[in-house]
């Protein structure tokens, strides 16, 4: 290379290199440095406790200094510390660990109460986690109902005390061996040493292996009965705020009946909600990898914690939005996200905003004089008095009672054809006179006759059984999901069988049978009670299950009563955790693009809110205004957070979880189709409904309309919002291109392009009534310019231009979607 070459790349080399330590942002200076926990008593030669050690910065950002730190004892004769920051005792005493990491340190204060006798290892606190750890008790495995090659366990531990023998008795005494533990099928299948289908679960040497080895050296002895039980289980840290790429080690502690700790980290079990913003591996260290927010859960033994992770952009100068004071939910909104730093974006135009809001709160899309009247107006209260109108419009009570009769299955599947139509009554009279959803909650749930009695009734005729009944109502008016702990602990929430059967004791006087008044009619029933009967039998103990509440206490109940009544009214009232809750959170869902908690009918502590004090504040005055349904929608449609547009800025294009700006949301079936008759003018006839229904307006989904199976309508066989499919797909977008429910509508004599023709209208005002009609907006100058284009190649076939053009708005993301 010629010399003046070389003086030339590395003047170049330094120049670009100062530039960039120019453009690079100053360090953000560490702020302390502090060791989790700041005490440790240790009581087990068997069972050391962790560290975990962070720092924050000046920009309130957390750095792990868990693995770079350095360790240190003050007497290593009391408690040795790894490098791993792992403390042991040795003797006892007390001792002091320094971690010292970017030239700070931090102290943690350690006791040491190791009894005089060697304690032994333990079947349930000692080998179960082990045996959960590994996945051995887990469904894929051992934990299936019938077992895997002769070997069953308990579902995720739920049962020790048959786990116990299957383990050491079963098999001829084959699967341990006390005499030669290493010989023990335990052990050699599990470490890979001899076939094994479920592949290798144990290092050799490492804790889970050491850790049946041992117990099964010490004569793989069961537990005293008065052993303490595990209560609760804690994650540190609770909450952190990170950068992207940054790492981060979690910690699991678990606290028993005796007051007592433990570290529990090895054994326990972490995985994230949100996989694209972070990954976990085995032991609990997290790796960011996109801006936003996961929950880390960890579970041990049934029991859960979680925690909460923020990643969050390096800090240019954020500044923060003002709080508004004027609506709880922008508070709330604008509060979490300035922590986020993120800009909600601006208010969406008068047009996108009313037919977002018409479409969620009536199911049709506005006409064009609304649209022009509302764009028109310049009264600055112009917004709510929309929404107020609209609630007190016919389709409004439509709409509504629709989305109820999903949830509470009303359905000729199940139901006569008059019952059907008298519950669908009582309900859209409930909505009418907006009964407080508590008094409209409780009369479903205590309903007994027919329909001719109490057109409610209807919900428990439904159900094949008291199961469907149970799982049905929990899942509708608590949002949660009860099917699994039927058979066995549930495996995201700490329902039990215990749980399952006590609210099944709730409803199991209920019976069935034909309505005698009805002969001849299909599907005629009667509720019944038997007042009688006793409590429902749990199957793990094979007793009587007392009533129990959903996660409370067992009420003592007088004989001969309804059950029912009073499973409602604590159900209902203002305390309970569940009711107003749940049902808040599903409303929400309506008007966005997920609920606070998603989905909103599997609410459990394994999947907490995005924005906790959002839904708090919310059920609070949900509960204050009398569980008033109006109150709350108005409450979220007048809010900025609902009226944001759905274009984005520099800081929320990767928010899709906390509502910095609208997420673009297809039309439910029934609207989609709604509309399209209104735009096109051409009705839509049901067979299997009476003449001039409305989608909206169906009694159920047993009606010959392939438009609206094909965009999800669900067929009110669950009581799930997953029923309803919002998704888009090819077949839909063939059906729209191709399909005659707009070929026919456009081309029809009768349809909205040979209507507007017949007023002999300018090629300006056509396109403008045109989009009107298709997307209730106004074309934009670009538009109307391209759109005069399109007509002036048609030359003299005027209606087939009108058509085509109307046939292509139609087509567009602007009507199948809400912006």
């Amino acid at each position: 290379m010629l010399p003046n070459m070389k003086h030339f790349l590395t003047l170049l080399f330094i120049t670009l290199g100062y530039l960039r330590a120019l453009a690079a942002p100053a360090p953000d200076p560490i702020t302390d440095l502090r060791a989790t926990p700041a005490t440790v008593t240790l009581v087990n030669p068997q069972r050391p406790h962790s560290l975990i050690v962070q720092a924050r910065t000046k920009g309130g950002y957390d750095l792990d200094h868990t693995a770079t730190a350095t360790y240190r004892s003050s007497n290593d004769q009391i408690a040795r510390v790894d490098a791993a920051g792992w403390i042991h005792p040795v003797a006892n005493g007390q001792a002091t660990i320094t971690a010292t990491a970017a030239d700070r340190s931090a102290t943690v204060n350690v006791t040491v109460k190791l009894p005089p006798a060697p304690v032994p290892f333990s079947f349930r606190q000692d080998v179960m986690p082990v045996l959960s750890k590994g996945g051995c008790n887990a469904g894929a495995c051992h934990g299936y109902s019938l077992g895997k090659n002769g070997f069953k366990l308990s579902l995720r531990g739920a049962d020790p005390e048959k786990d116990y023998p299957a383990l050491t008795d079963e098999f001829l005494e084959r699967r341990i061996n006390r005499h030669q533990p290493a010989a023990s099928l335990l052990l050699l299948k599990p470490l890979g040493d001899i076939p094994h289908e479920g592949g290798v679960r144990f290092d050799h040497g490492g804790v889970l292996h050491e850790t049946v080895r041992q117990w099964i050296a010490e004569g793989a002895k069961d537990d005293s009965p008065v052993l303490p039980t595990l209560v609760a289980v804690t994650i540190f840290p609770e909450k952190v705020v990170a950068l992207p790429r940054a790492r981060q080690q979690f910690q699991l502690v678990a606290k028993y009946s005796d007051g007592s700790t433990r570290d529990v980290s090895r054994t326990g079990i972490f995985t994230v909600n949100t996989e694209r913003v972070a990954r976990v591996d085995e032991t609990g260290l997290v790796t960011a990898t996109d801006l936003g927010e996961t929950a880390i859960v960890a579970r041990y033994e049934g029991i859960f914690a979680v925690a909460n992770l923020f990643v969050l952009p390096p800090d240019k100068g954020f500044q923060p939005t003002p709080v508004p004071q004027d609506n709880l939910v922008d508070r709330h909104v604008v509060t979490k996200l300035n922590d986020l730093r993120i800009k909600p974006s601006d208010l969406a135009d008068d047009e996108r905003f009313l037919r977002r809001v018409s479409v969620d709160l009536i199911g049709v899309q506005p006409k064009p004089d609304e649209v022009t009247a509302f764009t028109a107006s310049k009264d600055a209260d112009k917004r709510a008095k929309a929404i107020a109108a609209l609630m007190k419009r016919p389709e409004f009570i439509d709409w509504w009672s629709l989305k109820w009769g999903d949830l509470l299955q009303n359905s000729r599947n199940a139901l006569s054809d008059p019952a059907v139509y008298a519950f669908r009554e009582w309900i859209r009279a409930s909505i009418a006179r907006n009964v407080p959803l508590d008094v409209f909650a409780r009369e479903i749930l205590t309903a007994r006759g027919s329909y001719l009695d109490h057109p409610a009734a209807a919900y428990f005729a439904v159900s094949k059984d008291t199961d469907d009944t149970l799982q049905r109502a929990t899942q509708v008016f608590a949002g949660v999901r009860m099917l699994c702990a039927k058979c066995h602990p549930h495996p995201f929430e700490h329902w039990t069988q215990g749980d399952y059967y006590g609210v099944h004791s709730f409803f199991n006087q209920v019976t069935t049978k034909a309505d005698p008044r009805l002969t001849g009619v299909a599907n005629a029933k009667t509720i019944l009670l038997n007042l009688s009967a006793a409590s429902s039998t749990n199957p793990r103990t094979g007793k009587p299950q007392p009533p129990r509440y959903l996660g409370g206490g067992e009420p003592k109940l007088d004989a001969g009563i309804d059950r029912r009544a009073d499973y409602a009214k604590w159900l209902t009232s203002s305390e309970n955790p569940h009711f107003a809750r749940s049902l808040v959170n599903r409303v929400w869902s309506y008007f966005f693009h997920r609920g606070i908690i998603d989905p909103v009918d599997d609410l459990r502590s394994t999947s907490p809110p995005i924005n906790a004090p959002l839904l708090d504040a919310l059920t609070k005055d949900f509960v204050a205004h009398q569980f008033d349904l109006r109150h709350l929608m108005q409450t979220i449609v007048t809010s900025r957070t609902y009226q944001r547009s759905s274009l984005t800025n520099d800081t929320n294009g990767h928010d899709d979880a906390n509502f910095s700006h609208a997420i673009p949301r297809r039309l439910p079936a029934e609207a989609l189709l709604d509309s399209l008759v209104q735009a096109t003018g051409v009705k839509e006839n049901f067979s299997g409904a009476p003449a001039g229904f409305t989608a909206a307006q169906l009694p159920d989904a047993n009606v010959q309309s392939p438009f609206l199976s094909l965009f999800g309508k669900p067929q009110r066989m669950e009581a799930c919002e997953c029923e309803r499919d919002l998704g888009a797909n090819m077949l839909q977008a063939l059906h729209f291109i191709n399909g005659k429910s707009i070929l026919d509508r456009v081309a029809s004599g009768s349809g909205r392009p040979a209507l507007l023709l017949a007023q002999k209208p300018t090629d300006e005002q056509l396109i403008e009534q045109l989009y009107l009609w298709s997307l209730a907006r106004r074309p934009a100058a670009a538009e109307i310019a391209a759109a005069k284009k399109f007509l002036a190649t048609y030359a003299d076939k005027r209606a087939e231009a009108a058509q085509d053009f109307m046939w292509g708005l139609l087509n567009s993301r602007d009507f199948t979607m809400l912006h």
